[in-house]
């Protein structure tokens, strides 16, 4: 998620407002005022230097499924059975309505392990493309998926790579929006909804918080409740289409939701 991007004051001044903290243990009682202590006024500069900081995080961790997991590699079969029986509905809605399984994205794919074990082993799509910054991540996504379904392997960032239109069936944003500034997850949702093929979904799953948002210092990450969740979705013209908590999953970590956006 190297560099580009947009700044926040804008989503940040919209109607919804939240206080929160960070992992220094500071204080904010808006989410104008953070965005303007981590970004500096919103520059170019400190855009930037939000992504790097993610990016260069990433660049040290191995890619492996414990690596990709912070090493809770264990959680990853719960996860993707709740993701599957998630999504299944709209493979087996009514003609007019269902999802067609003919090309997939993966945003934020990491080594490929949501790509492999859901996207192409168990919903079964014709073609998968990886967006993810890391070339190392991709190396072991070219090495562990076939080709096809494996299809473009896109070294670049969510936020500043074009989604071209109407052409996937189902875009998946999981545990990578906490690295978005508001203003560049509104942007991605509005794109996201203009690359997608009729009957298409966004598939958002990302951890949340209880209250208020908080900012890693160590990976330049934004947990956010589920209501900022919401409004984010929303001021990108996504409409909430079915949502759900992960139920299996350690008391000890945040929680996760899932939303599927059209």
């Amino acid at each position: 998620m190297e560099g580009g991007g947009t700044g926040n004051k804008k989503v940040a001044e919209m109607a919804y407002e939240t206080s929160g903290s960070d992992s220094d243990g500071k204080q904010y009682t808006t989410l104008h005022e953070m965005w303007d202590a981590e970004l500096r006024e919103t520059s170019e500069t400190g855009v930037k230097r939000w992504y790097h900081k993610a990016v260069e995080y990433w660049k040290t961790q191995p890619a492996t499924v414990d690596g990709v997991l912070g090493g809770y590699g264990s959680v990853s079969t719960d996860d993707l059975d709740e993701s599957l029986s998630f999504l299944l509905p709209f493979f087996t809605a009514p003609q007019e309505q269902r999802m067609q399984r003919r090309k997939a994205l993966d945003c934020g794919a990491g080594m490929g392990r949501i790509a492999k074990d859901l996207l192409t082993a168990r919903l079964r799509f014709e073609s998968v493309d990886l967006l993810e910054p890391c070339s190392h991540m991709l190396e072991e996504a070219k090495r562990s998926i076939p080709s096809p379904p494996l299809g473009l392997l896109i070294e670049g960032s969510i936020q500043t790579h074009p989604l071209p239109d109407d052409t996937y069936d189902l875009i998946v944003l999981q545990w990578v929006g906490i690295y978005l500034t508001d203003d560049d997850f509104v942007k991605f949702v509005a794109d996201a909804r203009r690359s997608l093929r009729p009957n298409g979904v966004l598939f958002v799953k990302e951890n949340v918080s209880r209250g208020g948002f908080l900012v890693d210092k160590d990976d330049s990450s934004l947990t956010r409740s589920p209501e900022h969740m919401q409004h984010l979705i929303k001021a990108g013209g996504g409409e909430v289409v079915s949502t759900k908590f992960q139920v299996k999953f350690p008391r000890e970590l945040f929680r996760v939701i899932m939303y599927a956006v059209r």
